[in-house]
């Protein structure tokens, strides 16, 4: 079975205008009929404040890659160490690798601060 063929409801996106949205196929994609499953997506964003606008702008690009047929996972990075800061076997950093050789593709979101990308996302 396709791994588009079962998409959840467009319901749960109120944003979005149904008559113009237009989900993804196998055939448009140039997808072989043999995948047995849905492009797995990795979100991350660069804030840990806790009314993010990052995190709340990656939370809304998984429920249309999920709507457009994605299995997506997003990783918060709170807790996650700076770089040399702690042993490559902190729980933060384990799981931040293992969730990305899970990853077929990934997107990134972070502020910017005095033009840049945070610290977090640099690191």
């Amino acid at each position: 079975m396709s791994p588009l063929n079962n998409l959840p409801n467009l319901a749960d996106l109120p944003n979005i205008d149904t008559a113009l949205f237009e989900r993804p196929s196998i055939e448009r994609l140039g997808i072989p009929q043999s995948a047995e499953h849905a492009p797995k997506i990795l979100l991350l964003y660069g804030s840990l404040r806790e009314r993010s606008f990052s995190r709340l702008t990656v939370e809304e690009a998984a429920r249309l890659l999920t709507a457009m047929g994605a299995e997506t996972k997003i990783f918060d990075p709170k807790g996650l160490p700076l770089p040399d800061a702690e042993d490559a076997s902190h729980p933060k950093v384990d799981e931040l690798r293992t969730l990305a050789q899970w990853a077929e593709g990934m997107v990134w979101c972070s502020p910017e601060r005095h033009g840049a990308m945070t610290g977090i996302m640099k690191a």
